[in-house]
């Protein structure tokens, strides 16, 4: 599975709004999407044609070890949904803890789901610095981060920036996270100054700007995304878009496929290396050993040579004062 985390500095940016369409937008491009609530506001269900009065979700049935497949709902759209659902403020502390002492209790619970591999787990984040969003970061295979056009978006891109870089950009394999800059009205000066600024910072990170518009939350009170909606509308067709960026982020089937056998081919290659490189080194020292040995046996040839020289030498000395005796 593929886990794409929604998460924002703070509420109010339409974060449920993005991951509800990007979750329908995706499912229409063919893959299995499961959409999950990590929000205490549980809004998220609301978006995708749930009922306010429904209380089922991952939060009950955490406390209740139950499975969080036994509270997975499918709408209409094909999306699956994962609500965080309601629960009593006397157990909502105990989730709090058990997430906290855990350090991997999101990564367990979204693996028990046993989804297939090319699957897309939209996260929905709750906003600001907590456990959950920092368990989700670190469970995360890409990040999209949502802000709007304004100076309270802009001064919170440090807070969620540092979240990002040391619980996400820190995993091994890891690629930029991304912004969408939503609810944008060209109409503002002070819309158009902060989307100036925040582009400044960010650059091509900047992945898509949804314009503010009307019919977004028209769907929302008909149950649906916008996405969803025949009617033609700039909301519409920028999450559309966006959607489509978002898609170009995801590993693809052919991705996944060539993925082991490239692992496989570098470690073949990694061994490859080290059998050469010992080989190498045992050329090495067999040249050694072998100059080594040269070495002793022409200094041993000189030794014989130098002791054949000196006996030589002392038989001419003999010679010479034999005949000198015999003169005299």
């Amino acid at each position: 599975m593929i886990v794409v985390a929604v998460v924002s500095a703070k509420g109010g940016v339409g974060k449920s709004t993005i991951a509800a369409n990007l979750a329908v937008a995706l499912s229409r491009h063919g893959r299995t999407v499961l959409a999950v609530d990590l929000d205490p506001q549980n809004a998220l269900h609301l978006h995708l044609g749930g009922k306010p009065q429904d209380i089922g979700g991952l939060s009950r049935a955490s406390v209740a070890g139950a499975a969080w497949s036994d509270a997975c709902t499918r709408a209409a759209s094909g999306v699956h949904v994962l609500p965080f659902g309601r629960i009593n403020e006397a157990d909502l502390p105990a989730l709090e803890r058990r997430i906290a002492d855990d350090p991997h209790w999101l990564s367990t619970q979204l693996r028990s789901l046993a989804l297939p591999d090319d699957a897309v787990v939209i996260l929905d984040t709750p906003p600001g610095v907590s456990n959950t969003l920092r368990q989700a970061l670190g469970a995360a295979d890409r990040v999209v981060s949502v802000v709007l056009a304004d100076a309270a978006s802009y001064a919170t891109l440090p807070q969620i920036e540092n979240l990002i870089r040391r619980h996400y950009s820190a995993r091994p394999g890891s690629v930029d996270s991304v912004y969408i800059v939503n609810q944008l009205d060209a109409a503002s000066r002070l819309s158009r100054e902060a989307l100036q600024l925040i582009e400044g910072v960010l650059g091509t990170r900047v992945l898509a700007r949804v314009r503010a518009d009307r019919s977004v939350s028209e769907a929302l009170a008909q149950g649906q995304t916008v996405v969803e909606s025949s009617q033609d509308s700039v909301g519409r067709f920028d999450l559309t878009q966006c959607a489509d960026q978002v898609l170009q982020l995801l590993p693809s089937r052919r991705d996944e496929a060539s993925a082991a056998p490239k692992a496989q081919a570098d470690a073949a290659q990694a061994v490859t290396a080290v059998v050469l490189d010992d080989e190498e080194r045992r050329r090495h020292e067999q040249a050694g050993q072998t100059g080594q040995a040269g070495q002793a046996a022409q200094k041993s040839r000189k030794v014989s040579v130098y002791r054949l020289m000196a006996v030589l030498l002392c038989a001419v000395l003999v010679l010479l004062i034999v005949l000198w005796i015999r003169t005299r």
